[in-house]
């Protein structure tokens, strides 16, 4: 494709290349749940779901993900401070390889207090074993994969300047679950999504009414696929 990017992923061992899922396209983990819902509830066009809405498709199929490497069995548990009686929450990862370098943590007193609160003791880390290479200028955002519930744990979100940073980044994240639950090899473990670098200014002031008025006026002119037919532009990441 003319003038498109290129997002490069190396892994770190040469000898698992064929064990590691590799990072792919995110329009390749959309969620069965997702393909298998009806446009409209009860073939009713008055009562369209979420599968109409591209803002919806295209935050879900923005970028690429890489999985998980193998499984991994999450541990939450609790103990009780004997000066405080305040009860702790923790927990413990066993990665599938039984490899230590293959788990991480980071102290909870790095997070903001609000967050120790609602998450116990530690922050977990996956390790990444992909490395990232981005063209000159361009950056990547890392988030938890987006518009999927993902009701056990939280991943927090970075940026890394991956044009100039070429090394190993792993991904921090906060334990929700409290059972022990297990991470599957090849699911969904972060959103990868490359921009451009550029310098922004903003303004607010007093609302552009012809403009808005015109995107009324074309929006109440449609029933179906309105956004998608008259403002929306295709995304590609491959």
């Amino acid at each position: 494709m003319i003038g498109s990017k290129k997002i490069q992923f190396v892994a770190s061992k040469k000898s698992m290349i064929d064990v590691w899922p590799h990072p792919k396209p995110a329009t390749q983990f959309i969620p069965d749940e997702y393909k298998k819902m009806p446009r409209h509830n009860e073939k009713n066009l008055h009562n369209p779901t979420v599968k109409t809405c591209m803002p919806f498709l295209d935050s879900l199929i923005a970028g690429y993900i890489i999985p998980f490497d193998q499984d991994y069995v999450i541990d939450p548990s609790t103990e009780v401070e004997k000066d405080t009686n305040k009860v702790i929450q923790k927990f413990d990862i066993s990665p599938a390889n039984g490899e230590q370098d293959d788990i991480g943590f980071h102290d909870i007193t790095q997070l903001p207090v609000s967050w120790r609160e609602s998450h116990g003791d530690r922050a977990g880390k996956f390790m990444n074993k992909w490395l990232i290479k981005t063209p000159p200028g361009y950056s990547c955002l890392f988030i938890k994969p987006m518009n999927r519930l993902e009701p056990r744990f939280d991943v927090i979100p970075g940026i890394v300047d991956t044009d100039t940073y070429i090394n190993l980044i792993n991904f921090p994240f906060l334990v929700k679950e409290k059972k022990q639950f297990l991470v599957k090899k090849g699911e969904p473990m972060v959103q990868v999504i490359p921009f451009k670098r550029e310098s922004w200014k903003m303004w607010s002031g007093f609302y552009w009414e012809k403009l808005h008025n015109k995107t009324l006026s074309l929006l109440n002119s449609v029933f179906i696929d309105r956004y998608k037919t008259m403002f929306w532009r295709k995304k590609s990441f491959k």
